[in-house]
């Protein structure tokens, strides 16, 4: 289920729920920091789908689709000794047909021992979520991504996903 994504509709929500969202955020994040690859896709409904030109077209592609490349590029970086870490800004979450709408701003750095921190790339994310229980599930993420991560010729060994 693809849900276009636009942050520019919809009612705001409470200072309460903002609040729970940026931990649910911060927390997913943190496990993709970490190299937890399960608990990561965990978040993302089985139905999800992923739209991004890193792994294809810039079609949406689905869970089970997107899953194996996750799992692949994560043995990567982990076989290279490579960390990650995500730097993320200007949340911001809308209500909109039962839904919630978040938009927020990314820089992904690598960092390792030869060449230390090193911008991989930067983007816009943009995510429908949905309530599942006491958490979130993610139902389509849209990335959004620019050119920084490109332009660093120190990171060109290293995959841009």
């Amino acid at each position: 289920m693809t849900m276009p994504i636009d942050s520019h509709q919809g009612d705001t929500v409470s200072p309460e729920t903002y609040y729970e969202l940026r931990r649910f955020y911060l927390d997913q994040l943190d496990a993709r920091d970490r190299g937890l690859t399960e608990e990561w896709l965990a978040v993302f409904d089985d139905n999800a789908t992923i739209t991004t030109k890193v792994l294809g077209d810039g079609s949406p592609v689905a869970k089970s689709d997107f899953a194996p490349a996750v799992w692949k590029l994560d043995a990567f970086f982990h076989e290279k000794g490579i960390q990650r870490r995500h730097c993320v800004q200007g949340f911001t979450f809308t209500s909109r047909d039962g839904l919630i709408i978040s938009r927020f701003y990314g820089l992904f750095l690598v960092i390792d021992a030869e060449r230390g921190a090193c911008l991989q790339s930067a983007a816009m994310i943009s995510d429908a979520l949905r309530r599942h229980g006491s958490t979130w599930r993610v139902i389509s993420r849209e990335i959004e991504r620019d050119d920084l991560g490109r332009l660093n010729t120190a990171t060109r060994s290293v995959p841009l996903g």
